[in-house]
């Protein structure tokens, strides 16, 4: 008899513990998910913040550009290329909040927010592979917009340059920076899997 009940208390006690590890991992997942839940936020308000912003710098900085007297061949073609840009850029900021907003570390599997956050880089990648050639259009149709209030001269004409450089390297940098947060968003949510039930 004193057998049987040290086996139900055995029993029983291992049904504790089994319940304190299970919650213990529960907990310790809860807690080290906040931090790669707070850096998908942190991207997700980036995305919309592009969204909403882009095309409202753009107007502010160049508003002193639009007027009558402006518009000829080169202001429409300056236009259209940076209207391109625009869309082109909020096509993808959009796509982007999209697959970011799918995420939720709390709710899905481990394995399936690892997978969602290599969608989201992948739509990044294919944005980052053509930095050089929105960053140009940009500038280009930036300048083209603008050429009525440019008076050129030796050093206006090497600003310029320099600054068309200095955005198309910023622009690769920032994306180069921004891809590798990304890849560290992956790595810590595939290192919580440890503690998923």
């Amino acid at each position: 008899m004193e057998l049987e009940e040290l086996k139900t208390m055995w029993q029983k006690y291992d049904r504790k513990l089994d319940h304190l590890e299970k919650l213990n991992k529960k907990l310790i997942m809860k807690t080290l998910s906040r931090k790669p839940q707070k850096k998908l936020d942190w991207m997700k308000y980036q995305n919309i913040y592009g969204i909403i912003m882009t095309p409202i710098v753009l107007v502010v900085a160049l508003h002193s550009h639009f007027k009558i007297e402006n518009v000829d061949a080169k202001f429409i073609i300056g236009c259209l290329l940076v209207l391109t840009v625009i869309i082109y850029i909020t096509y993808y900021f959009f796509k982007g909040f999209m697959a970011l907003k799918g995420i939720n570390i709390s709710h899905d599997s481990i394995i399936e927010s690892a997978r969602k956050v290599n969608n989201f880089k992948s739509i990044f990648i294919r944005r980052h592979k053509f930095t050089f050639i929105s960053y140009s259009f940009f500038c280009v149709g930036v300048l083209l917009i603008a050429w009525k209030g440019f008076y050129f001269n030796t050093e206006k004409i090497i600003t310029i340059i320099l600054f068309f450089f200095a955005v198309l390297y910023y622009g690769y940098k920032r994306g180069e920076i921004y891809l590798t947060r990304i890849e560290n968003l992956e790595n810590e949510i595939l290192e919580l899997n440890e503690y998923e039930n």
